[in-house]
């Protein structure tokens, strides 16, 4: 009976984080390539919170408003902790 519960619980966990982890992973594995293409065309970095705002821009369900919302929060807790 724990053990049926135990499988039930850890295929719900994954099921959750699988997506989540994939996309992190996805990420750091491009990042390196996105950074050597920026410098072979002469792009400069993206500041603090770019980023964040470029991916809330993509999706069509999103207002310009919350998307600088989304920005300034990063940019907010950049200040505060120093880490990005």
């Amino acid at each position: 009976m724990v053990n049926k519960i135990v499988t039930k619980v850890a295929k719900y966990a994954l099921k959750r984080t699988k997506n989540r982890v994939a996309n992190k992973v996805a990420e750091k594995v491009i990042e390196p390539y996105e950074r050597m293409n920026r410098r072979l065309f002469g792009i400069s970095d993206l500041n603090v919170g770019e980023r964040e705002t470029i991916n809330c821009l993509q999706n069509p369900h999103n207002s310009l408003d919350y998307c600088k919302s989304v920005g300034n929060n990063v940019r907010r807790k950049y200040r505060k902790t120093g880490t990005y």
